[in-house]
């Protein structure tokens, strides 16, 4: 299981441009993720994913109009000169510039943005988002809480989410590791302090909103304090978890 829970559906439109050896291709909402958090690359991003003016994506309406490419490789040969940049997991590209590493903790988004830095030849932003790091307030009581997506999924120990949980000082609830969909009666019986959502706006709808639809599950979520972590934050373990865990201590302090 995925981060998202459900299914994210764009066109895919590629504009016939031919680029330069300079310029950059990111075939992913990841990788997107990624080079939009490095300044010394936006006047070098030649096309952006498929999902780049989805509501997952963090691109600002001056880069809306790039090109949108995914892993087609029918539609990756207008971009053959460019730098492609695939996401993690399997890709039918043979030697891409960059492939990012799958991860489920803040030393993954270190970790890219090292080989981004060294292959693209810009500047590593990883210590100034470490210093964002560091200043976040850890709750001195910990909260228990529940990550809950529209779908019902959450997730446990050794996922991004988790790490988030980790450096507010938040206690999750779910003990049993990795990404999980638990049966709706076992959610129930759970007790948390706060539920954290995402994913969960009407533009993400899935064919299983338990949480939504389960009539017993929606009155659990009504009635226990809730905060909402834009999906955009963390489609992977991307420099968004930086802002998903900022956003969550600056809400915590609030509860």
């Amino acid at each position: 299981m995925t981060a998202f829970g459900v299914a994210v559906l764009s066109a895919c439109t590629v504009k016939n441009t031919a680029l330069t050896s300079d310029q950059i291709v990111s075939t992913s909402l990841c990788a997107d993720s990624y080079l939009l958090a490095m300044p010394d690359l936006r006047d070098r991003i030649g096309a952006l994913s498929w999902q780049s003016r989805s509501t997952l994506s963090r691109a600002p309406d001056t880069l809306q109009d790039l090109p949108q490419a995914g892993e087609n490789l029918e539609r990756l040969i207008t971009f053959s000169d460019a730098k492609i940049i695939v996401g993690p997991g399997p890709s039918q590209l043979q030697s891409p510039a960059v492939s990012l590493t799958w991860g489920e903790n803040f030393e993954t988004v270190w970790t890219n943005f090292e080989a981004l830095s060294k292959t693209l030849e810009a500047r590593n932003p990883s210590d100034s988002l470490k210093d964002r790091l560091n200043k976040i307030d850890r709750s001195k009581t910990p909260p228990k809480l529940l990550y809950l997506n529209r779908a019902g999924g959450t997730a446990g120990p050794g996922t991004f989410v988790n790490a988030v949980f980790e450096v507010v000082g938040g206690e999750n609830i779910i003990s049993t590791p990795g990404w999980q969909s638990p049966d709706t009666e076992s959610l129930l019986q759970l007790n948390p302090d706060i539920i954290v959502t995402s994913f969960m706006a009407s533009n993400y709808k899935g064919t299983n909103d338990r949480a939504i639809r389960h009539a017993a599950l929606a009155e659990r979520l009504e009635a226990v304090p809730q905060i909402d972590i834009p999906g955009a934050l963390w489609p992977c373990a991307g420099p968004g978890l930086v802002d998903a865990a900022e956003l969550l201590s600056k809400e915590l302090a609030k509860l």
